[in-house]
């Protein structure tokens, strides 16, 4: 049984962003940055029918800027940047963090995951050694002061770890070394890069549920509570899109005073699941809506995604979570879009160019 809980991925074609763009790219929303005390994101997933481009991906981070968001939101895994032991590969990294950050002028949430989901994304030598081991810290210090110098004045958020509650449920003997070792990296940062403002992010049905008192626990030390959100139930089929009207406000109240990052909020509509255009429109609609109510409470929101993905792309990543056969999973990945794969918006798209015209005004 596949559990009741929302799984998140790595946006795959982030990768072609890394490799791919230049500095010769223009900002067309012009200047230096200028934040408001809300900041919008959206997950710039490019139309893929016919297959992306360079240039498709670059036209949709120019589509999320004209939309009126100010904020983009970047994940990688520890592994990918640490391909053997004491190795580092930065390369794409610092082009993403420099373009985006530098040249376009988007606040960054940048997530390192060291568990991603299901996934443990630790170096492989590190497998099998314990989070609250010194290796395994001193190691953590070596990536994090290679990275350091990358993080620009725009990233404002870094996240240890990428919905580390689902990881940590399947094998519930390691929250307490993970604590350790989530602490012990912010206080190595906290030292290193006082202005960055560090967090763990879980999934809300983690903070909410059976896990609550342990991610509470968790986050003892973070400067701010990051929760991704998908309001499904069971084989991911979608809650009333009524539901996050009072659950964003759980939210707020969750994070205890600390401001609320919430670093993934999307909805499936796909059919089969029973979801619909006009359930996905109203979801985007309500959390809008609840975001005017909390306020600066919640200073950066990012909905995932922009367009669907391919059935081969939700393929890939239904395998890399463990769940190769099962159609829900993808029918759930492959319909969390705003806008259809082939570019063609959907209903939730006027939505979200609505309530970013309604976030601007306030």
């Amino acid at each position: 049984m596949i559990r009741r809980r929302a799984l998140t991925f790595v946006l795959i074609l982030l990768t072609v962003l890394w490799s791919s763009c230049t500095k010769d790219s223009t900002n067309p929303a012009g200047g230096g940055p200028t934040f408001p005390s809300r900041i919008l994101s959206i997950s710039p997933s490019p139309r893929q029918d016919p297959p992306a481009t360079t240039n498709d991906l670059l036209a949709a981070i120019d589509l999320a800027a004209s939309a009126g968001t100010r904020g983009m939101h970047l994940n990688a895994t520890w592994r990918s940047l640490e391909p053997s032991p004491g190795v580092f590969s930065l390369t794409d990294a610092s082009t993403a963090l420099s373009y985006l950050g530098v040249l376009r002028g988007f606040k960054l949430q940048v997530v390192l995951s060291v568990l991603n989901t299901n996934v443990r994304e630790t170096p492989t030598d590190l497998v099998n050694v314990s989070f609250d081991s010194l290796l395994m810290k001193t190691r953590f210090h070596a990536i994090l002061d290679a990275l350091l110098p990358l993080l620009n004045s725009n990233v404002a958020y870094l996240s240890i770890g990428n919905e580390v509650d689902v990881y940590l449920s399947q094998h519930p003997g390691e929250w307490a070394a993970y604590k350790s070792f989530y602490e012990d990296a912010v206080n190595y940062l906290h030292q290193r890069s006082p202005s960055l403002k560090l967090g763990v992010t879980t999934t809300y049905s983690g903070a909410s549920g059976t896990d609550s008192l342990n991610v509470r626990s968790l986050n003892g030390s973070s400067d701010v509570f990051i929760l991704t959100y998908y309001p499904i139930g069971n084989q991911f089929a979608p809650r009333q899109p009524s539901v996050a009207i009072a659950e964003i406000a759980q939210m707020v109240s969750l994070a205890g005073g600390r401001p609320l990052i919430l670093q993934e909020v999307g909805y499936p509509e796909a059919t089969s699941l029973g979801g619909s255009e006009q359930a996905q429109a109203q979801f985007v609609t309500n959390v809008f809506s609840a975001w005017q109510t909390q306020g600066t409470a919640i200073p950066f929101l990012n909905f995932f995604c922009m367009h669907d993905f391919t059935l081969a792309q939700c393929d890939s990543l239904a395998l890399y979570y463990g769940f190769p056969n099962n159609q829900p999973i993808k029918d759930f990945l492959g319909s969390l879009g705003l806008r259809n794969v082939n570019g063609t918006p959907k209903q939730s798209w006027q939505a979200f160019l609505d309530g970013a015209t309604s976030v601007a005004k306030r």
